[in-house]
């Protein structure tokens, strides 16, 4: 064999290699390929394309399975420390300014639970729960120095630590219950985090 013709044979096997390992081969009609080593995004052994569609909801997946994998409860303190530092408002419903009660019900509402409006009729919905036998995610209740009744509520969190929107502070804002006035003046928890609509 000439020289000339064993260069333009090397030219052509290298050529060929290197269409078929970079996955520029042609395609059949039925847009199959006649190399095995065709490569993602299409299926060797199915020989179909995977549809784009498909590739976007599994992305879309991905992203999202953290917050999916997360348990009720710890869905309920993901969302209440997002709004950390949010304002304090007396009657407020939200976005931007809150009261305790309607930062509670918001926090549940995204996780599914609709609760009552104010802390008084929360305090009576769910089962009830003792300081000792406190989780994450319990509703936990608050009186005052002027009444007995409940006038304020948080959301439990772990190591006696709970969130809340204080007028004391102006704020959603994490406190502890060993703190002296919260030690004095809490009077039950709720679990309401296993119901849809708590009901009184």
């Amino acid at each position: 064999m000439k020289r000339t013709q064993k260069n333009i044979l090397i030219t052509l096997t290298l050529l060929t290699f290197a269409l078929i390992s970079t996955g520029c081969v042609p395609k059949n009609a039925d847009g199959t390929y006649h190399s095995a080593y065709s490569y993602h995004p299409y299926n060797t052994q199915q020989h179909t394309r995977v549809p784009a569609l498909n590739r976007y909801r599994y992305h879309v997946a991905q992203l999202n399975s953290s917050y999916r994998n997360l348990s009720k409860a710890d869905a309920i303190e993901q969302v209440a420390k997002s709004l950390i530092g949010t304002d304090y408002q007396y009657g407020a419903n939200g976005p931007y300014q809150y009261d305790c009660s309607s930062f509670t019900k918001y926090v549940f509402s995204k996780n599914g639970i609709t609760l009552p409006r104010v802390s008084k009729d929360q305090a009576k919905v769910g089962e009830y729960i003792p300081a000792n036998r406190l989780q994450k995610g319990d509703l936990i209740f608050f009186d005052s120095k002027k009444s007995s009744e409940v006038s304020h509520v948080g959301i439990y969190l772990s190591r006696g630590n709970f969130i809340h929107a204080s007028s004391a502070k102006d704020q959603v804002t994490i406190s502890n219950l060993s703190s002296n006035y919260y030690r004095k003046h809490f009077k039950w928890g709720r679990r309401v985090i296993n119901m849809s609509y708590a009901r009184r």
